[in-house]
């Protein structure tokens, strides 16, 4: 048997130690001679071109003790390959699918827990770790995930049936942690899904509950014929008149509070009044948002997505009043109906989130006790929300490494954001900054 001709055929694009045991165990036949796929074949039937070219594959592969002898061959083998090169057996994993008759074959299962393809993901996951070295103290996204790249590819809103099923999936997921029972997607920020959720659905007399800069901006976007009553959160109690709609920011990112959402939804009620939130800083994060009728979103902080989409989720009970707004794009009927391009790679970007979102979202949360109890005496002891925390003093950095947030609202202190270090488990930030 130690005189046989002993064929492994293999492309070894990413050669890693499966090839190397595989290798090893056709030694024990015989003389052995690699098959190895050429760089054409690769792309003919795999579609990408091979990470090191067929001279460079052959040179490693020469260099293995186990191996006499490495010759071009194409993706499938069969006979006429194995006379051409004097083979007595073809050595390979379970998953072959080389013509060749089964006296002739040796087969071996295939080492688990590796492939190329498993270390070309391991690759990205790598690159990502790398790029996200800087710590971002920002609202979102302040790290580019793995699981925002995993799925990136050429997709389209229309005939496309891979895209079909990301949309379905995402929207539902958002659908669920939203409490709304419709979904509008479109390009842009937040502000733009608030500002055309409000022109869609408010009308008459509006409470707006002041927080800071991103609930007081609501009364901008909001229809010029809106009679708008601002009161300041901890004065809502003081309240009695009637209203059509009361809005809120459900997280004011720009001084770090967090309003109590159900309190909220109690003075609506009282007053009448249906519920708009300004979910930006809270969704995917908070929890009660079913209580609002209608809010507005983007992709990119607490779904942990890259920007470019953004939403309004509403009940369907609500009718909304687009016919009369005399504009094609600043429309609810144009996004829902789809008729202009949607934001697709944004889209993809939570399809690989999904199974992985409650994880990410421990991950803000260990990176937010953390500050609580390194600087516990100069933070607010309430309203805390998940996203981001007011210290009262300044944020020193550590190293060149790390972009501060700049609110945008004037503060005596500081606001930190807890995304930056959602890509892994370790939680540096105490280490990285100090507060004076």
């Amino acid at each position: 048997m130690k005189n046989k001709r002993i064929m492994v055929d293999m492309s070894a694009t990413l050669i890693h130690h499966g090839h190397i045991r595989l290798l090893k165990k056709a030694a024990e036949f015989g003389k052995v001679i690699v098959g190895l796929t050429t760089d054409d074949e690769i792309i003919n039937k795999k579609g990408y071109r091979p990470e090191l070219n067929f001279e460079y594959r052959k040179e490693i592969l020469e260099s293995i003790k186990y191996v006499s002898e490495v010759v071009a061959t194409p993706w499938l083998l069969d006979e006429l390959i194995l006379k051409k090169y004097n083979i007595d057996y073809l050595v390979h994993g379970s998953d072959n699918t080389n013509s060749i008759s089964k006296d002739k074959l040796k087969i071996f299962p295939r080492t688990e827990g590796i492939s190329s393809t498993d270390i070309r993901h391991d690759v990205m996951q790598n690159i990502t770790q790398i790029n996200n070295q800087k710590l971002m103290l920002t609202p979102g996204p302040a790290a580019v995930l793995y699981e925002n790249l995993k799925y990136l590819k050429p997709l389209f809103g229309r005939a496309d049936d891979e895209y079909t099923k990301i949309l379905k999936a995402v929207v539902d997921w958002v659908k669920k942690l939203s409490g709304q029972d419709e979904l509008v997607i479109m390009q842009g920020s937040a502000t733009l899904a608030l500002e055309l959720a409000a022109h869609s659905f408010i009308s008459g007399r509006v409470l707006l509950i002041s927080t800071g800069y991103y609930s007081d901006r609501l009364e901008k976007l909001l229809p010029k014929n809106c009679s708008v009553t601002i009161c300041k959160y901890e004065n809502i109690d003081s309240i009695k008149a009637s209203f059509d709609w009361v809005m809120c920011a459900y997280t004011e990112t720009s001084v770090a509070f967090k309003v109590d959402l159900q309190c909220i939804k109690d003075k609506a009620d009282e007053c009448g009044a249906k519920l708009f939130i300004d979910a930006t800083g809270s969704i995917g994060l908070e929890d009660s948002h079913q209580l609002a009728d209608v809010m507005g979103f983007s992709s990119c902080k607490g779904l942990f997505g890259l920007t470019g989409a953004s939403f309004i989720a509403h009940k369907s009970y609500l009718t909304h009043k687009n016919k009369s707004l005399d504009t094609f794009y600043f429309n609810l009927d144009t996004h829902k109906n789809k008729m202009t391009t949607g934001p697709y790679h944004a889209i993809a970007s939570l399809y690989g989130v999904i199974e992985n979102h409650d994880t990410l979202k421990q991950r803000v949360n260990r990176s937010k006790n953390a500050i609580l109890e390194k600087y516990h005496n100069i933070v607010r002891k309430n309203n805390q929300p998940l996203l981001c925390t007011y210290l009262e003093g300044r944020v020193v950095p550590h190293d060149d490494n790390i972009v501060l947030y700049s609110p945008r609202s004037e503060l005596n202190g500081s606001v930190i954001c807890h995304f930056g270090e959602i890509h892994h488990d370790k939680v540096e930030i105490g280490n990285r900054i100090s507060v004076k």
